[in-house]
């Protein structure tokens, strides 16, 4: 019986195995994003298909809006671009924040299924580098309170 214990669970790690999701953090200087400074990140696809897509928003009190406006610029190994503009909710109608609470820390992942009700799916046709970056797309320059910025992408099965 033990014995097929330890062949399900090495089964169920090897399927799990370039399943994992991708993610990429950038910690904000001083918690103060300003428009001049998008944030990049440099993904690297080994297997071309749909994966599921998330950004990140680390943010504190001190940020004033409701929401942020990001956006989420791509481009891929042959060179090409697409871009895309999103309207991230952090604080509900009443003040509370969406997503989860550490210390004086909100995290917000978007779209995330629980608010928003679906993903956000991407086709990477092509294996290789590709470049995003996320700027944000608010009327002020410089936004307080903008801890980090991040973007996860999962393999869809």
């Amino acid at each position: 019986m033990r014995n097929i214990l330890v062949l399900i669970g090495i089964a169920l790690l090897a399927s799990s195995c370039g399943k994992q999701p991708i993610v990429q953090y950038f910690n904000v200087p001083d918690r103060i994003w300003a428009f001049q400074k998008p944030v990049d990140f440099v993904v690297n696809i080994a297997k071309p298909g749909y994966y599921q897509t998330q950004v990140r928003v680390r943010y504190t009190q001190e940020y004033s809006y409701s929401n942020i406006w990001v956006v989420l610029d791509e481009k891929r190994p042959d060179g090409k671009k697409a871009g895309m503009r999103f309207n991230i909710p952090l604080f509900d109608l009443s003040g509370s924040p969406f997503g989860s609470f550490a210390g004086k820390f909100y995290d917000r992942n978007y779209p995330d299924s629980s608010v928003e009700g679906k993903p956000l799916i991407l086709n990477f046709p092509l294996a290789g580098q590709y470049t995003f970056s996320i700027q944000h797309n608010m009327r002020i320059d410089k936004l307080d309170g903008i801890a980090e910025i991040g973007i996860k992408l999962k393999e869809q099965k």
